[in-house]
């Protein structure tokens, strides 16, 4: 199956990519490119085989989510997010994918994680009540995963949780204005006092049973990959791509202008540029490597049933820091290196600069937190388990 969405994704770049201007302005993705991505069968990628989906190599996913961003960035943050809430829904409670994908398998799941809810104890279940904001392309879905505090009876937060929530029981308004990744559609999420059924609950009971469920004899190896592997990966992807694309424009671009005014001869002038090119070309390809290796080490574990190592986990996370981190590094390098072109509206390589910064930015992304984790553990000393994303 992944084979046939990579070919179907590689054939929809063109119009995605044509679309890119628009999806911009507009501040959402058009509702014909999400169709389009439905039926290519790329969010089924993640999503159980049981409910119609692939149940893909997280490598597979990921080439793919880079390959749109490469045409629209947006696009690609959107479809990496939305992609990769499926495999968070499967880690759940099996009446929770029936009632997500039981009558209909093309329904998506869009998710905000800041524990910005409250969920109180009621008759069967519990009440939620919260407000969230910048849930990605939560406009196409029907369904939508909530970070929330779980409220004891002291009044006082007692876990951190998550509830699973159809769309008639929340409401969505627009408040997505930023810089970069215009087109991401992020919108507010309002829940005033809703019922939730335990099954629709992630919580410590949660997590307990999905640690029981990875490490299970039947569990499918995908879904015994950690956490951060991919939401994290998820969080850097659409980046990597992004930048990808601005440099296979802007290499296009001046072949072009080499052909034409120098008849293929090497132009004299500065070499700041081609040295750049390369510079930048090469952080992110070596970037695309180290996370590639990790996602195989944990499908390996994965598949022989394997706790997955402390140094993977702190390696991946590591990588995928510094990952975020080139992706700016090479758009940083290649503006410069495109000069007055680079800069003009509605182009590819300010668009990809504007777009990497902002995706850089999420806190998941945070350059320091990801070093000093590994660097502590190298040093042997101490690290909190709670801040590597499990």
């Amino acid at each position: 199956m992944a084979s046939d969405v990579l070919e179907s994704v590689r054939e929809l770049l063109p119009a995605i990519r044509e679309r890119a201007s628009r999806t911009e302005s507009e501040r959402r993705v058009p509702e014909e490119t999400v169709s389009a991505l439905v039926d290519a069968g790329f969010f089924a990628m993640l999503r159980p085989a049981r409910y119609g989906g692939g149940e893909s190599d997280p490598v597979d996913y990921f080439t793919a989510v880079r390959l749109l961003a490469s045409a629209c960035p947006s696009t690609g943050w959107v479809a990496s997010l939305l992609g990769i809430t499926p495999w968070h829904v499967a880690l759940l409670e099996p009446r929770m994918c029936a009632d997500v994908w039981g009558e209909d398998q093309r329904a998506l799941v869009s998710s905000s994680y800041a524990p910005t809810g409250r969920l109180v104890p009621a008759d069967g279940g519990y009440r939620l009540t919260g407000a969230w904001r910048s849930a990605p392309g939560a406009e196409h879905c029907d369904w939508i995963l909530l970070g929330t505090l779980m409220i004891g009876s002291t009044g006082d937060p007692v876990d951190y949780t998550a509830a699973v929530v159809p769309r008639s029981d929340y409401t969505l308004k627009d408040g997505w204005n930023v810089v970069g990744l215009r087109g991401a559609g992020g919108m507010d999420v309002q829940v005033d006092d809703v019922f939730v059924p335990p099954h629709r609950i992630f919580g410590a009971a949660g997590r307990r049973r999905i640690a029981k469920v990875q490490r299970g004899p039947d569990a499918p190896a995908l879904y015994r990959v950690p956490f951060a592997a991919i939401h994290g990966t998820a969080l850097v992807a659409p980046l990597l791509g992004a930048a990808e694309g601005a440099y296979q424009y802007h290499l296009a671009r001046m072949r072009r202008r080499s052909e034409l005014s120098h008849g293929g001869r090497k132009p004299s002038g500065d070499e700041f540029a081609p040295v750049a090119v390369a510079r930048g070309s090469g952080e992110i390809d070596a970037s695309v490597l180290q996370l590639e290796r990790d996602l195989r080490e944990f499908m390996d574990h994965a598949l022989r049933n394997e706790r997955t190592p402390i140094e993977l986990r702190l390696r991946a996370r590591r990588d995928q820091v510094r990952s975020a981190e080139r992706a700016a590094e090479a758009v940083d390098l290649l503006l410069k290196a495109a000069g007055g072109h680079g800069v003009q509206a509605g182009n590819p390589i300010q668009r990809a600069w504007r777009d990497v910064h902002t995706g850089a930015a999420h806190v998941v992304n945070d350059v320091d937190q990801g070093l000093s984790l590994y660097g502590r553990w190298a040093y042997g000393l101490g690290v909190d388990d709670s801040l590597i994303l499990v």
